[in-house]
């Protein structure tokens, strides 16, 4: 049964058991109405014939003893009492003899007759019964305003389903971009309480184990401040920031934050240098498992969740995009511009790179890949086909989004190159994609990223750094 159907069951259900009840609360057809006044019964008009002369002469009564006069007492003869009748007297005034009728025939005009006597009520009755009229009334009409309540109650209750895609169906390519036209579903988010971890290539760097209200994912998430953000004559200054990936599974710290890769320390050697702009660098876990549920599945390359919103499973894609944006932009000094945040990832986090450039576009201006993925083939997609594909980089692409890529690949990585070139010749104006390659690792690729980042990411005070090389930023 679909949710629709669900919800006109629970709504006709609620109604109906509303109505019976107030049906049955109402007087019967021929029981007396409750507060109605009984109609005073129609008088028949009275004819009373003439009076007939006796057929038969009366009995002679017994004559008594004779009087010394002569004369006879009669006997007293009591006369029995008649049966007291219902009906008043009837009033001269009442008696109508209208002209034509045939004599001896009296009339008697109904409206000039007093009152018919009525049985008295008993005391208070009247009262009583209005009174409980009331109550029952009240009772109903209180029963019908909750039946409706719980009708709507119940439709919320079920109430979402009918518009949203089901597991499977298509998604939008940009699913965040229509979140700005429905009311917020959150208020304002307070400062959240990172915790300070140390000093790192010059800069501070804090963490905190975040609970996404939107998405509903914990993970943690670490956020580096170039020196110059304590400095006093950039307290008014709102940062840009970098978004860092981590190869997979992205447990634990961050594999860019490490010193094997050396990126941080690259990245405030170029702030130190002037060829970057301060960045506020975020770092967040690629996925939300602990490092015991990776060591328990036998291949933990299954449990990727290629930072999508596959549908049942966790949703990565509006962790990182919402929920840790959202809490970074609440604590510290960044910009809410567009222009000033971008994504660097490398492996399984530069496939998040691009792919969040491409479906966020309004949060950011570009992505950097080193080494990424371009295809979605996790087994966690099951047979949500039509989800998956809605979130692929190609479909997304589709769309046009003004952002820049950086797609860089090993030189030994043939089909990873190929992929990147596919995707750079189907890349259509405002979007700007560009490739590179380069022996080695993520060490070697680094380089050409950051100086892609250069050249596309503007500081938040308008100031370019020096090594820019075209005054637009995402068209190179």
């Amino acid at each position: 049964m679909t949710r629709k159907a669900v919800k006109l069951l629970l709504i006709a259900a609620t109604l109906g058991v509303a109505v019976a009840l107030f049906v049955r609360s109402r007087p019967r057809p021929g029981a007396p109405a409750a507060d109605a006044t009984e109609p005073e019964p129609v008088r028949p008009v009275r004819h009373f014939p003439p009076r007939q002369a006796e057929s038969a002469p009366r009995a002679a009564l017994p004559a008594g003893p004779s009087a010394p006069d002569g004369t006879r007492e009669l006997p007293v003869v009591e006369a029995e009492a008649e049966p007291e009748s219902p009906f008043a007297p009837v009033p001269p005034a009442a008696v109508v003899v209208p002209p034509g009728t045939a004599p001896g025939v009296v009339e008697i005009d109904p409206d000039r007759l007093p009152p018919l006597p009525s049985e008295p009520e008993p005391s208070g009755a009247p009262a009583k019964r209005r009174r409980s009229q009331r109550v029952l009334g009240g009772v109903v009409a209180a029963f019908v305003v909750a039946a409706g309540a719980v009708s709507v109650l119940a439709y919320r209750a079920v109430d979402g389903g009918d518009d949203k895609a089901p597991a499977g169906a298509a998604v939008s390519p940009m699913p965040s971009v229509a979140v700005g036209s429905r009311p917020p579903a959150f208020g304002p988010l307070a400062p959240q309480n990172f915790t300070a971890v140390g000093d790192r290539s010059g800069g501070s760097l804090s963490r905190i184990t975040l609970d996404g209200r939107r998405s509903g994912v914990r993970a943690d998430v670490w956020v580096w401040l170039p020196p110059q953000y304590k400095r006093a004559d950039f307290q008014t200054k709102k940062f840009p920031v970098l978004m860092l990936h981590s190869a997979y599974p992205g447990v634990g710290e961050n594999s860019l934050l490490s010193g094997q890769t050396s990126a941080l320390a690259k990245i405030a050697d170029g702030i130190a240098r002037g060829t970057l702009p301060p960045f506020v660098v975020v770092a967040p876990e690629l996925t939300p498992y602990t490092q015991a549920e990776l060591d328990a599945a036998a291949d933990p390359s299954v449990l990727d969740t290629e930072c999508s919103d596959i549908p049942g499973k966790a949703k990565m894609a509006t962790f990182h995009n919402e929920d840790v944006r959202e809490a970074v932009a609440a604590t510290f000094r960044v910009t809410n511009d567009r222009n000033g945040w971008a994504l660097l990832g490398e492996g399984a986090g530069g496939l998040c790179a691009a792919k969040y450039a491409l479906q966020y576009p309004q949060y950011y201006v570009a992505g950097a890949s080193l080494s990424g993925p371009t295809t979605l083939k996790s087994p966690l997609w099951g047979a949500a086909q039509a989800a998956r594909d809605g979130q692929s980089l190609t479909t997304l692409l589709a769309a046009h989004p003004d952002v820049s890529l950086f797609l860089s690949d090993n030189t030994s990585d043939t089909v990873g190159r190929q992929a990147s070139n596919a995707l750079k010749a189907a890349a259509a104006k405002p979007t700007d994609v560009e490739t590179a390659n380069a022996g080695g690792g993520t060490v070697k690729q680094l380089p050409s990223a950051l100086s892609f980042l250069a050249d596309t990411v503007t500081d938040s005070s308008g100031a370019r750094p020096p090594t820019g090389t075209n005054g637009k930023s995402g068209n190179r």
